[in-house]
């Protein structure tokens, strides 16, 4: 189960905020995903039932345009046992950059972290249904907010009005990553199979205060802790 955990844990905040991953009820994860001006970190770890049949303690790192959320450089370790990864991929002018290889990028691109970090910054108006190029570890997607309306969500008593979004993920082209191997999480959070969703705060520090997942069947839901 833990291989649908996925865009779960990638959620934004203003600052650090951490979640807790659950599945029918059970919590399988949780995530820490911190925020700055140009910066977004994501760190997950598994528990639970996960913790024994799917173990994964993984960092994630993106370093991006603070106007445009371009990204700049991507670095993520990974230890998700058996696979071990250490990577640094960086967008040098006009090229996406992995060690000697090189993939061109003729216009810049975000990247998923820096793409769910503008949810929090952009206005509905300006997010609703417009498709954002973003690329994966060398392979280009395009990825779009469709507005659902307001939800007030109630968290330990306290009901926040968030903006609901879908998100749409659908891949570019047919090339292949830069990578021979990945993690989980990146190889599933652009599962064209999977139904994502996501709330953030209309007012105050915009944060995500929820998200749910549907994938091959399973509802994953990631709920903020630290309100």
């Amino acid at each position: 189960m833990i291989k649908l955990l996925i865009i779960i844990l990638t959620t934004v905040s203003i600052f650090g905020q951490n979640f807790n991953v659950s599945v029918y009820g059970f919590s399988v994860a949780k995530a820490t995903w911190n925020v700055k001006n140009n910066s977004v970190d994501l760190e997950y770890k598994t528990n639970g039932l996960a913790e024994i049949i799917w173990p994964a303690v993984n960092i994630y790192s993106t370093k991006f345009d603070s106007i445009n959320y371009n990204f700049l450089n991507f670095t993520k370790t990974i230890d998700q046992r058996p696979l071990k990864q250490s990577i640094s991929i960086d967008m040098k002018n006009d090229s996406l950059v992995y060690k000697k290889n090189y993939r061109v990028r003729s216009k810049p691109t975000k990247n998923l972290f820096s793409l769910l970090a503008m949810i929090q910054k952009a206005s509905t108006h300006d997010l609703d249904t417009k498709w954002l190029r973003f690329d994966h570890e060398g392979v280009l997607f395009d990825g779009r907010f469709i507005s659902a309306g307001l939800d007030t969500i109630n968290i330990n008593g306290k009901n926040i009005v968030c903006n609901h979004y879908r998100f749409d993920i659908k891949k570019y082209n047919e090339q292949t990553s830069l990578l021979d191997e990945t993690d989980r999480l990146m190889a599933y959070s652009v599962n064209k199979n999977t139904f994502r969703q996501i709330w953030v705060e209309r007012d105050g520090n915009r944060r995500i205060i929820k998200a749910n997942i549907t994938a091959n069947g399973f509802p994953f839901e990631i709920d903020i802790q630290n309100d």
